[in-house]
């Protein structure tokens, strides 16, 4: 399982816990939750200052994941 798979299926099982703070941002490195925080740069800061330049992920806690659509100029 690569880092990002597995701190995401960490974040998906911790979702119903995690709700209690829909809209802030949670920080989990590995299969490790490293709190929850008002904005994503304070999360990000606390990754940095804490793991380094290592994976993390940063993400924001909400009932739906939204869809986003991403597009690339190929011509």
């Amino acid at each position: 399982m690569t880092p990002l798979a597995l701190e995401l299926a960490t974040y998906r099982a911790r979702l119903p816990e995690l709700l209690a703070s829909e809209g802030k941002f949670v920080l989990i490195h590995g299969e490790a939750f490293e709190g929850v925080f008002e904005t994503r740069e304070e999360a990000l800061e606390a990754g940095l200052l804490k793991h380094g330049l290592t994976p993390i992920l940063v993400k924001r806690i909400e009932t739906a994941e939204p869809i986003r659509y991403f597009t690339r100029d190929f011509g």
